[in-house]
């Protein structure tokens, strides 16, 4: 029994590391669009052409909004882990880690061209989803 808990905890605290990942991967991405993107010369950052940045400024300045509240989102979860209160660190890192993955997923299929972008919004959120599935299963 001991080696399953031991496991278990285990596999906690790498989904508790995967979902940090993503929530500062999401707070970069909000910095990126919402910061970075807006000035001058920030059609670089996204590789795009200067002529198309004023049309897209404010679709990315939105955009850079939602990262940054999965990003808080997924921070709460996690400060709710450290205060074991599993209910509301298994809702906050649940919804913000199905949320990550399925707007990976969308970018995924919606621009080929953008899919080392997908992976790197999806892949650490769904690492934390599956590690902590491990983890939930020796409960079921």
């Amino acid at each position: 029994m001991s080696v399953l808990m031991d496991t278990g905890v285990f596999l906690e605290w790498i989904s508790f590391f995967f979902f940090l990942v993503a929530a500062v991967v999401h707070l970069m991405f909000f910095v990126m669009e919402s910061i970075l993107f807006q000035r001058k010369g920030g059609h670089k950052i996204f590789n795009m052409k200067e002529t198309d940045h004023d049309v897209v400024k404010v679709w990315a300045f939105n955009q850079g909004f939602y990262n940054l509240f999965l990003s808080l989102g997924m921070f709460l979860g996690l400060y709710f882990v450290l205060q074991l209160k599993v209910v509301l660190a298994g809702a906050m890192t649940g919804f913000c880690g199905v949320s990550m993955v399925g707007a990976g997923i969308a970018l995924w299929f919606s621009a080929p061209h953008l899919r080392r972008a997908a992976l790197i919004q999806l892949v650490p959120p769904l690492l934390g989803l599956l590690f902590v599935a491990g983890h939930v299963a020796k409960y079921l």
